[in-house]
């Protein structure tokens, strides 16, 4: 997640105007952008007149620098009045990616002299960009300096790595939904058209077997390492290996078949046909940036995915699990033991599925889930979900996880939100009891990315405003 995020820049001028300016301010944006720990791709001098993009020829040839490049945003600076026409043509290229447009204010009072004019020329841009019925943002302040755009410059970086992470991506889903649990249905041709996503199916039983002959060596170097890194409460040997196993196999079924995240059926096959749970193995995978997603929830594992990118950091899966019984705006954001490690510097043990195991009065074959209380501290909560009667949606809320009296079993933070009633509100109008869940505040970046994506965002809570702004609604 650190490797920087390679955006396009395209420096827009007119011939018309000042070329000297537009030179320098061009080596200034190209600095404010590396500031903002992005890897800018612009036309250099050898490619266009200047460095510039100032005709369609230029645009064609900086759209396919883009492409070459592998770009996944492209930014666009009106560096004086800007050539609206080559400006959309290489913003656009032949594959839409997100786009950011900023211009460069003037460089003091105006005079009869010099001047940019990108206050004006900054609108032809955006005009030719809604005639091509294409997305885009701009910074809060859309006219400033190369300087006042590094905050915004760094936003829209993790907006595209989030969109393009997401788009195309492929996830494993490991056994059926649990029969009980119709939240957790998805349409699968949906979310290939839509996001271009596809989902791998992969029987339980091929996983089963699979483990039982994974390399001895990955076992045992998997087994140690899980047992230095978590008190494993009473869990056997023979449990941990199990796990161990469990977890090289994921890795390899990841490996084989390219996938960027897993929903899997945790409960109650794992248990009764292979005698763990898989929760502490999901737990790691996610905290190494494959998300995992219980009960086989697929737009959960989509979730956690969009949410991680977003973040910079691993998003696990919560239920919205019980109100605090003393506090009228704090609500449990619980499950039974796979939030990433992560989440807490404190104490990690090793426990059993205590649900399933009070439910059969059976003990043998629930180790396996993660006991954790999250860090105090900003968190974010996402959920992506589609219904009939408005389509494609994504929930969006921040929080802040605080201390409070109550001690859930398993992996939870008691989450202060400005508003439980608006927020539940809302859940219950259109989204399951599922929700991915980061540490840190990225509420006005996962709008700008949903924006992109085609998801209508439902953002019930106040939260901290972010450095964009999203263009037309299309």
């Amino acid at each position: 997640m650190s490797l920087p995020v390679k955006l396009g820049f395209v420096p827009a001028s007119r011939t018309l105007f000042d070329q000297e300016l537009a030179i320098t301010v061009r080596d200034d944006v190209m600095e404010s952008l590396r500031a903002a720990g992005v890897a800018p791709v612009a036309p250099g001098p050898e490619l266009t007149a200047n460095g510039l993009v100032q005709t369609p020829e230029e645009a064609r040839k900086t759209a396919a620098l883009f492409e070459d490049s592998g770009v996944a945003g492209v930014v666009v600076g009106a560096l004086n009045f800007g050539n609206e026409i080559p400006a959309a043509l290489a913003a656009l290229g032949r594959v839409e990616k997100p786009v950011l447009l900023f211009g460069i204010g003037e460089e003091g009072r105006l005079t009869r002299g010099s001047r940019r004019d990108a206050f004006c020329g900054l609108i032809s841009i955006a005009t030719a960009l809604r005639h091509r019925e294409a997305r885009f943002c701009f910074p809060r302040r859309a006219i400033a300096y190369p300087r006042d755009f590094t905050d915004a410059f760094a936003e829209f970086a993790r907006v595209c790595r989030a969109v393009d992470g997401v788009r195309g991506a492929v996830y494993g889903q490991i056994g059926p939904r649990p029969a009980d649990f119709e939240s957790c249905v998805f349409d699968e041709v949906s979310l290939l058209r839509k996001l271009g996503i596809r989902v791998a199916p992969l029987p339980l039983s091929t996983v089963y077997s699979r483990a039982d002959s994974v390399a001895e060596a990955r076992v045992r170097d998997t087994f140690a390492d899980m047992d230095g890194t978590v008190n494993r409460g009473g869990a056997s040997d023979l449990e941990l290996s199990r796990m161990a196993r469990m977890e090289v196999t994921f890795e390899d079924i990841i490996a084989e078949n390219g996938l960027d995240g897993l929903a899997v059926q945790c409960w109650t096959s794992f248990q009764d046909d292979y005698g763990i749970s898989p929760c502490f193995a999901m737990a790691r995978l996610t905290e190494r940036g494959i998300p995992c997603a219980c009960e086989a929830d697929v737009h959960g594992a989509l979730s956690m995915h969009l949410l991680s990118l977003l973040a910079g950091s691993p998003a696990g899966l919560a239920d919205w699990n019980n109100r605090h019984h003393e506090m009228d705006n704090v609500f449990s954001a619980w499950h039974c033991g796979v939030f990433p490690p992560s989440f807490s510097s404190g104490k990690k043990v090793l426990d059993m599925h205590r649900i399933l195991a009070e439910s059969t009065g059976v003990e043998e074959g629930k180790r396996g889930t993660l006991e954790l209380s999250m860090d105090l501290g900003p968190v974010t909560m996402l959920r992506v979900t589609e219904n009939p009667w408005e389509g494609w949606q994504v929930l969006l809320a921040e929080g802040e996880v605080i201390a409070a009296s109550g001690e859930p079993f398993g992996s939870n933070g008691w989450v202060s939100v400005d508003d439980v009633d608006a927020l539940y509100a809302e859940v219950l109008r259109g989204f399951p009891h599922h929700t991915a869940i980061a540490r840190g505040k990225v509420g006005g970046a996962s709008v700008v990315a949903s924006y992109f994506l085609g998801l209508e965002p439902v953002t019930p809570l106040s939260s901290e405003e972010g450095h964009l702004q999203i263009g037309p609604a299309l």
